[in-house]
């Protein structure tokens, strides 16, 4: 009885010990997207990555889609086919779900730098909806349109889950969030649709945390918290496309 009992203290103090780890590798980055010294005077905070694929990535990478638009009424609003995507079925789910897949693909390029109107071929640097993208891509084989308006007419045109309470939010999700106004929620009270474009968008953790890329300034792709912050007051939805 003693040995069953040593061998059950050791068998949970390893799933405790495992699940810390876990916790510990997805605390926040640091209060830098928080902190208003610094934020004030980030424009690309401001600015967001709002239509970016039609100003700051050039069409023709991308023309060859053009085509396919003639054949289908369901768009994104850069004009591109809106086509359902799944996980490569060769690819083996972390743990049982491709979820995981996602998440250790995001983690991996924690404080990649941040670029306004990145290269989409290749990950040396993002902006919000290029490092989703290229999560999605590289973890399942999935090719998620180039921009947040983009990401969010899919997840509205494809998810079976789709919520504006960020309770709801599940792991591995897509969030998407409006223009940067200002730190407090009375800076967000009021305002009409035509002045909440999406312009941001990261991938939700779980425990009221995402891991996003925001700005230059508060350092690439970083982990924060949601909730008393302006990521909560600038949420607009979210949803799944795994489930």
């Amino acid at each position: 009885m003693r040995k069953i009992a040593l061998t059950l203290t050791c068998l949970c103090s390893l799933i405790l010990f495992s699940g810390c780890t876990k916790r510990a590798q997805e605390n926040v980055t640091d209060d830098k997207l928080s902190d208003w010294a610094i934020i004030q005077n980030d424009k690309d905070l401001y600015v967001g990555d709002w239509g970016i694929e039609q100003v700051a990535i050039p069409g023709q990478l991308r023309s060859f889609a053009k085509e396919a638009a003639k054949t289908t009424t369901l768009l994104d609003p850069n004009g591109f086919p809106l086509v359902q995507r799944f996980p490569d079925k060769s690819i083996t789910p972390i743990r049982g779900r491709y979820t995981e897949n996602v998440i250790a693909t995001a983690k991996s390029y924690l404080r990649t730098p941040y670029v306004w109107g990145s290269d989409r071929t290749e990950p040396s640097s993002f902006d919000c909806s290029d490092f989703t993208r290229w999560v999605y891509l590289y973890a399942l084989g999935m090719d998620l349109p180039w921009d947040s308006r983009s990401q969010a007419a899919y997840v509205k045109a494809f998810s079976k889950r789709q919520y504006r309470q960020l309770r709801k939010a599940r792991r591995g999700d897509l969030l998407f969030f409006t223009k940067f106004y200002g730190n407090r929620p009375q800076d967000y009270a009021g305002l009409k649709e035509s002045q909440k474009p999406i312009t941001h968008m990261g991938i939700y953790l779980g425990n009221g945390k995402i891991i996003h890329t925001a700005s230059k300034e508060t350092g690439g792709v970083r982990i924060d918290n949601l909730r008393f912050k302006h990521l909560e007051y600038r949420f607009l939805f979210g949803g799944g496309i795994l489930d």
